[in-house]
């Protein structure tokens, strides 16, 4: 089977062969025909070549893995190429309508010849069987650009449906029904580039997904073992993914090797839990503690360690200490010091007395050691 850029780009160039003739042929026809609605259908199949065009482009970039030029990848190369698609079919929109108003005013004498409707007809199989074919793809590949693409081509089966309707009007005696035809044509292209178009720019502009995405992040997350709460969570869609950001809460007494054990878990079961995420980026938090003056204002370690010496001055000697420990709380920093060996006696009573003489964000100093053998 087919990986799924090979998929897209058949499905693009497969549009391409079926809108080039299509889009020229129906143009043609509605000229000799005198139908202006076939003319603005053609134009409209020549829009479907521009947004296959605009597709291939972007599956040419899209797909690139990162680089320093784009470190969060390419996808939004696709995302790009379906505005690029929607605002097409504003152009032609808008194009069609005004002339068509124009048409509506003053109704041309001569009614459509028989060709247009034979055009019109072969128009809406072709099409319609190009639509079930691209939205085939989208949908084995979960690809929104070939989905966009897709009911492009749905909406020019669509207005040939409408042109036939019109055509056959004309035919009739109905002079304006030609132009109204082309109007209504018009009508329905503006109304799907605001259907795929909105979607592109909501996602350029990075507007958080649903509130459903992002209470089952939410519930992944709290499902990790030791995940005491999760917030500041932010989301944006990217390419058809969705990339994400949040703040967990964990145990203030946890060591960092243990959080960032725990951050890579709830990361996992994120991915693995909700369909469409792509990546998420997880900020440890102490419980309770991480918005207070300390976590925010205190001192770091190259100033509390010398004042942890100026306290432990005379007390602890430097060569028996083994490691020094921060952690900031809310009522200040207390520092953890481990030594090799026994200290002397009330040692940490000695401590206690100079530190609260001593101004500045410590709060605690607690000394740790092992009994002797």
């Amino acid at each position: 089977m087919m990986d799924p850029l090979q998929q897209k780009r058949r499905a693009a160039m497969a549009g391409v062969l079926v809108n080039a003739p299509l889009g020229l042929g129906k143009i043609a026809a509605g000229v000799v025909a005198q139908s202006h609605a076939l003319v603005a259908d053609g134009v409209h199949s020549l829009s479907d070549l521009a947004s296959d065009a605009a597709v291939i482009w972007a599956l040419g970039h899209s797909h690139r893995p990162p680089d320093e030029d784009h470190p969060y990848g390419h996808e939004r190369f696709e995302t790009l190429a379906t505005l690029a698609v929607a605002a097409m079919l504003v152009l032609a929109a808008v194009g069609i309508l005004i002339d068509a108003g124009m048409r509506v005013v003053n109704p041309p004498e001569t009614a459509p010849g028989a060709i247009a409707l034979w055009v019109a007809g072969c128009s809406i199989a072709l099409k319609e069987a190009l639509y079930h074919y691209t939205r085939a793809v989208a949908r084995r590949t979960g690809s929104e650009m070939m989905a966009t693409n897709a009911w492009h081509h749905r909406s020019d089966a669509a207005s040939s449906v409408v042109a036939l309707a019109g055509i056959g009007a004309a035919m009739m005696g109905v002079a304006w029904a030609d132009a109204l035809g082309a109007a209504i044509i018009a009508i329905m292209l503006g109304r799907v580039a605001w259907i795929h178009g909105r979607p592109a720019i909501r996602e350029l502009v990075d507007t958080a997904p649903s509130d459903e995405v992002a209470a089952a992040v939410k519930g992944a997350l709290i499902a990790t073992p030791g995940v005491r709460d999760a917030h500041e969570l932010r989301l944006r869609n990217l390419g058809g993914k969705v990339q994400a950001d949040v703040h967990i809460a964990l145990d203030p007494a946890m060591t960092l090797s243990e959080a960032h054990r725990l951050c890579e878990a709830a990361r996992t079961g994120v991915l693995a839990e909700v369909p469409g995420i792509a990546e998420i980026i997880i900020h440890p938090e102490p419980d309770g503690h991480a918005d207070g003056p300390a976590a925010h204002g205190a001192a770091l370690r190259p100033e509390l360690r010398e004042l942890v010496d100026q306290c432990l001055d005379g007390i602890v000697s430097e060569e028996s200490i083994a490691r020094l420990m921060l952690d900031y709380r809310d009522e200040g920093v207390i520092a953890l010091v481990e030594l090799h060996q026994t200290p002397v006696a009330r040692a940490q009573d000695r401590v206690n007395l100079r530190l609260a003489r001593q101004p500045g964000d410590l709060a605690e100093i607690r000394l740790l050691w092992a009994p002797d053998a």
